[in-house]
């Protein structure tokens, strides 16, 4: 069973999810179908993973820590290993 749903587009989303939809040869219907259910997939994903519980509960002035977290990680290890505080 389908259901029908009505949404409004900014311009500027629109031409961009036009575009990409034309690069890959789909209808705007079907590149945003595709973009909902990889959505929903990752949502399923990240509930199984026990780290999502831990996002947000830490706050710091650290604005990288998604993309360097093995480095700080690292510096961590370090800086325990050598006693340093």
């Amino acid at each position: 069973m389908t259901k029908s749903l009505t949404i409004q587009l900014p311009e500027d989303l629109e031409l961009k999810l036009t575009a990409q939809a034309q690069k890959l040869n789909l209808s705007l219907e079907n590149l945003i179908l595709q973009s909902l259910e990889q959505s929903v997939s990752h949502l399923e994903l990240d509930r199984d993973d026990p780290l999502v519980q831990l996002f947000g509960s830490i706050k710091t002035d650290i604005k990288d820590v998604a993309d360097n977290h093995d480095y700080y990680i690292g510096q961590a290890l370090y800086q325990e290993l050598r006693g340093v505080e």
